[in-house]
């Protein structure tokens, strides 16, 4: 069963159409992958891009399933036997997952994933050279030598991966990268920031209309909530040929069909080759402030008004930590230690303790709610794609650092998730988010005031001993920031 042909457009007009993936159901018996590592044990990085070969473009062919597959293979050619790789041959490989489906007549209408890889099994894969990618002969049976020429280089293992977070980083973790197929959207072929991937919006989700497609996973981020995918729509695509989509899209069972496959040598490879720290893939804000231009700058202080960038950001911190009614000392700790690059990328002396405490006294105020609105409008209009994925990732980490993400916390994030990736959003704080972020803070927004309101005492006496006057002092030094940004 094929899923229908679909044609994307992105905003120059350019198409790609999708039907190259023809999504059936894996085998009962198809051999299940099995970490060898539990959950914990797992790195929060792990980038096999080092070891892929180069990004091809499959042109108007429906060869997804095969460029995938291929790049799949070429990688642990390379792996085992270093930079001199053998170059596989996409058309040889769809050409035999076309015949060994029973078709009587061959016709580029895409392959089933099982075929191509059982193709791999039983006749290999010829160099490109032998069998060049020509569209003129997508559809003709390769030369007898290309046969003789494969038999050498038959994959010896393959394994289903389940729909499954943990499932997937293991696979990854322990070097094999995942062919799959996945639902796409126009989205896909939209994204602001070049390889970020948004999810499906609300709209595209309900539309029984989509396209197939077939990628292969080569990597993922926990920082960002991501995993690196390789297209084969050339190295101009995305991000170099890749792109980043999310960790709820690919593990969305409505979009992934659970036909996701890793193919294996008998050698075991080096698990931590590849491994990465806790580190974004995306740019980070500082990043984002540090290498804007003047002119981009002003523009950016312009639009975000009265409330600059970094308080809004701070802001959006203490929104998401006070979702559960409390703010925990540890929230606030690791929103300090997020803010610090924006703060260093503006050469700001302001402490992000004390523009967290400016941060709560807006949040606390009557335009709060508005506040946070506004600000994650703003943001969505003014703040490149992949920035925001790093700030979401962030925001995370801040309410992970307390006690773990509530339900409350979720139902803040979600719904900020969605404002920053529905295509039109109303300017002025239609966004509901900052009403979710408080909600759950009315039957004790009394008590919190008096507790903010003793904190607050209690700081400023101490402030006192130490020198007279000094919240004066850091008013005008804000007073001095505000101007100097603007």
């Amino acid at each position: 069963m094929s899923i229908a042909q679909y044609v994307l457009e992105n905003a120059e007009g350019a198409l790609r159409v999708l039907s190259g993936y023809r999504r059936q159901e894996p085998p009962a018996d198809a051999k299940r992958f099995a970490g060898r590592r539990s959950a914990s044990g797992l790195p929060p990085k792990v980038d096999l891009r080092e070891w892929m070969t180069e990004v091809e473009d499959q042109g108007q062919t429906n060869t997804c399933t095969a460029n995938a597959t291929a790049g799949a293979y070429e990688y642990l050619m390379k792996r085992h036997l270093g930079d001199d790789a053998y170059d596989v041959s996409r058309l040889f490989i769809y050409y035999n997952a076309r015949t060994g489906s029973g078709e009587e007549e061959v016709s580029d209408e895409g392959a089933v994933l099982v075929d191509v890889i059982d193709g791999l099994r039983r006749y290999g894969a010829c160099a490109e050279t032998s069998w060049p990618f020509d569209t003129d002969v997508v559809d003709e049976e390769p030369a007898a030598e290309a046969y003789t020429e494969a038999e050498s280089f038959l994959v010896e293992d393959v394994q289903l991966v389940p729909t499954d977070l943990d499932a997937w980083r293991s696979a990854l973790a322990e070097g094999y990268p995942i062919i799959f197929g996945i639902s796409l959207y126009d989205s896909f072929y939209q994204h602001r920031r070049p390889g970020l991937v948004p999810m499906p919006t609300p709209r595209e989700a309900e539309l029984a209309q989509h396209g197939g497609h077939a990628m292969l996973c080569v990597g993922y981020s926990d920082v960002d909530q991501v995993f690196i995918v390789r297209n084969s729509w050339g190295a101009d695509w995305g991000d170099r040929g890749y792109c980043y989509m999310p960790y709820a899209y690919l593990m969305d069972p409505a979009q992934n069909g659970g036909d996701s496959w890793i193919i294996r040598q008998v050698e075991v490879l080096d698990e931590e080759a590849g491994w990465g720290e806790e580190e974004s893939v995306l740019t980070e804000p500082g990043t984002f402030l540090a290498e804007m231009d003047d002119e981009t700058y002003g523009e950016l202080v312009d639009a975000m008004g009265d409330v600059a960038f970094e308080r809004r950001m701070a802001l959006l911190f203490v929104a998401v930590a006070s979702a559960d009614g409390e703010v925990e000392d540890a929230e606030l700790a690791e929103a300090a230690l997020l803010l610090q690059p924006v703060l260093d990328s503006l050469e700001s002396s302001m402490s992000p303790e004390k523009l967290l405490r400016k941060a709560q006294k807006l949040y606390d105020g009557d335009d709060g709610e508005d506040l946070v609105g506004e600000t994650i409008v703003l943001f969505a209009e003014h703040v490149p794609t992949d920035v925001l994925g790093s700030l979401l990732g962030q925001l995370r980490q801040v309410v992970e650092a307390g006690d773990g993400e509530d339900e409350d916390e979720t139902e803040v994030l979600d719904a900020i998730v969605t404002a920053w990736q529905v295509e039109e959003l109303v300017a002025g704080g239609d966004d509901d988010s900052g009403e979710d972020a408080s909600e759950d803070e009315d039957e004790s927004e009394e008590e919190d005031d008096e507790e903010y309101e003793d904190d607050e005492a209690e700081d400023e006496e101490e402030d006192g001993e130490r020198e007279d006057g000094e919240e004066e002092e850091d008013e005008g030094e804000y007073e001095e920031d505000d101007e100097r940004e603007r």
